[in-house]
C-alpha cells in the first residue's frame, strides 16, 4: 500500500513539474519581447529613489521585492492581451511567442488573459493598496482601447500608449514603493518629462519590423513616410535624443556643486545619448536596428533619467 501511495505521489510530482515547466516557457515566450521596457521602468524607477535617499538593507530588500511583482504583473496584464487580441501579427514579426510557435492556442491565451486581468488588480489591492489598484485597472481600459476595441493603432497612438503607459505605470510604481517608504514619493514632473522623451522616440522600435509591417498592414510611422522621410525620420529622431540629453548637462553643469554624482551622470548620458543617436541614424540593417532597440535604448534612458532625477531633486 506504501508503494502503490509513493508511486502516485511520484506521477502527481512529475505530472506537476511537468505543468510548471511549461507554464514557465510560456510566461517567458510571452513576456522577453518588452521584458526589458517593463524592466526600465520598475528597476530604473527603484533606482532613481535608491541613488537619491538609500534606505537599509531590510527595507530596499522588501522594496525590490514589491517591484519586482508589480513590474511582473504589469508585464504580463500588457503582452497577454496584445498577443491574444493580435496574433496574426506575430506570426510574421515574432514567431517566437507562445502562439505563432504552437506552445499555446488562441483560446488557451485568452483565458490566461482574463485571469491576468481579474487576478492582477485584486493582487496589487491587496499588496499595494486602492491607489495602486487605480492605476493599474486605468492601465488596463488604456490597453482594451487601443489593441482591443475599437483599436486606436494609429501611428501617433502606438507613440502615445508607449508614452502614456509609462506615466501611468511610474505613478503606479511610485503608490507601490510610497506606501512602504514615504520619502521615496517621487516628483510627478519627472515621469512626465521622461513619458515626452518617449513620445518623440519610440517608434524606433519599429524600424526593425518594416518588413513584416508592410505584409501586416500596420500603420507605423517608419511605414507611412518615402524612403528619404525615413531618412528624415531618423535624422530627427537622433538631433532630439542629442538635444535632450544636452539640455540635462547644461542643466547639471551649472547646479553641479548640489551633488558629487551630477557631474560623472550628466556626462555618461551625454555619451549613451550621442551613441544611441548616431546608431539611428547611421543604421543600415534590420539587425543593427534590432541591436539598437534592445541593446542601447533602454540603458540610455536610464541613465537619462538618473541624471534628471538628480538635477531635478
Amino acid at each position: 500500500m506504501r508503494f502503490k501511495h509513493t508511486g502516485v505521489s511520484k506521477v502527481l510530482l512529475l505530472s506537476f513539474s511537468s505543468n510548471l515547466q511549461f507554464e514557465l516557457d510560456v510566461t517567458i515566450r510571452l513576456l522577453q519581447s518588452n521584458a526589458a521596457g517593463f524592466c526600465f521602468i520598475f528597476m530604473g524607477g527603484l533606482l532613481s529613489r535608491a541613488i537619491l535617499l538609500p534606505l537599509p538593507i531590510a527595507e530596499t530588500a522588501v522594496s525590490i521585492f514589491n517591484t519586482f511583482i508589480a513590474g511582473f504583473l504589469c508585464n504580463y496584464i500588457f503582452d497577454i492581451a496584445n498577443q491574444a487580441s493580435s496574433p496574426h501579427e506575430d506570426y510574421i514579426n515574432k514567431p517566437h511567442r507562445p502562439i505563432p510557435s504552437g506552445l499555446i492556442s488562441i483560446n488557451q491565451a485568452k483565458i490566461r488573459w482574463v485571469l491576468a486581468w481579474t487576478l492582477g488588480p485584486i493582487t496589487t489591492y491587496f499588496f499595494f493598496g486602492i491607489w495602486a489598484t487605480l492605476h493599474l485597472l486605468h492601465f488596463e481600459v488604456f490597453i482594451f482601447v487601443c489593441y482591443v476595441w475599437p483599436r486606436w493603432n494609429s501611428w501617433f497612438m502606438r507613440n502615445y500608449f508607449s508614452s502614456f503607459s509609462y506615466f501611468i505605470l511610474a505613478r503606479l510604481l511610485n503608490q507601490v514603493l510610497a506606501r512602504q517608504t514615504a520619502i521615496w514619493r517621487m516628483n510627478i514632473s519627472v515621469d512626465f518629462i521622461i513619458s515626452c522623451w518617449f513620445m518623440a522616440t519610440i517608434h524606433i522600435q519599429e524600424f526593425y519590423d518594416l518588413e513584416g509591417d508592410r505584409k501586416s498592414n500596420r500603420k507605423t510611422l517608419p511605414m507611412l513616410v518615402s524612403s528619404n522621410g525615413l531618412k528624415a525620420l531618423r535624422a530627427g529622431t537622433s538631433l532630439f535624443i542629442v538635444a535632450f540629453s544636452s539640455g540635462i548637462l547644461i542643466t547639471g553643469l551649472r547646479s553641479m556643486t548640489q551633488d558629487h554624482l551630477m557631474l560623472p551622470l550628466c556626462i555618461l548620458q551625454q555619451i549613451s545619448s550621442c551613441i544611441l543617436g548616431y546608431r539611428i541614424s547611421a543604421s543600415n540593417s534590420v539587425e543593427m536596428d534590432r541591436s539598437t532597440y534592445h541593446v542601447y535604448y533602454y540603458p540610455s534612458i536610464l541613465i537619462l533619467l538618473l541624471s534628471l532625477v538628480i538635477v531635478m531633486r
